[in-house]
């Protein structure tokens, strides 16, 4: 190899470092500029989805306990419905009637108890749910079938109402004119 070719050799060398070095300066521009501002956009995306999980967990957790109350009032009213007695059963049109006969072993009734009549239960329980200050709290509420005593000895309790949770997020708007709660409580007298 003569000199002149050395110098060729080494000339193109050093062209070809300097556009290797430009090449890569100009990509690292470019990558620094076409990711600017990404970062931002994924965090407001992750901060939208943890508010909307917490307002769907909020609406959730609304109607759970709108739910539980409904439930504690239907219980009171079971509880309330299953000491009620039916007078006209009570005490009967004649004596012959009347629960108030003793039988040959000295137990009143039958078995020793009063039993429950359908409309004993509905005026005990619309009687507990005037009178609860947590009705007031439950919208459309409705005392539902069935309600009553199935067998003369249990009280029977269906109370519906309509929930309406506080958050309404997207997810939920279906559900927007509210959530139809329904419970059912017995209790035994005696």
């Amino acid at each position: 190899m003569t000199a002149a070719a050395v110098r060729s050799w080494l000339t193109r060398l050093t062209r070809l470092r300097q556009l290797t070095r430009l090449t890569q300066l100009a990509v690292a521009r470019r990558g620094a500029a076409g990711e600017s501002g990404q970062i931002m956009l994924l965090t407001l995306a992750y901060a939208l989805i943890a508010l909307s999980l917490v307002l769907v967990i909020a609406s959730a957790s609304a109607v759970h306990l709108e739910r539980k109350q409904l439930l504690a009032l239907a219980d009171g009213a079971a509880l309330d419905a299953a000491d009620a007695i039916d007078l006209d059963l009570f005490y009967g049109a004649d004596e012959a009637d009347s629960v108030l006969a003793v039988s040959g072993d000295g137990a009143a009734g039958v078995g020793g108890v009063v039993p429950l009549s359908d409309d004993a239960v509905r005026r005990a329980v619309a009687q507990h749910i005037q009178l609860a200050p947590s009705a007031a709290g439950l919208s459309g509420l409705v005392v539902g079938e069935p309600t009553g005593s199935p067998d003369g000895v249990t009280a029977q309790v269906t109370l519906g109402a309509v929930a309406r949770p506080p958050l309404i997020p997207w997810v939920l708007v279906g559900w927007s004119d509210g959530i139809a709660l329904s419970v059912t409580s017995t209790a035994r007298a005696g």
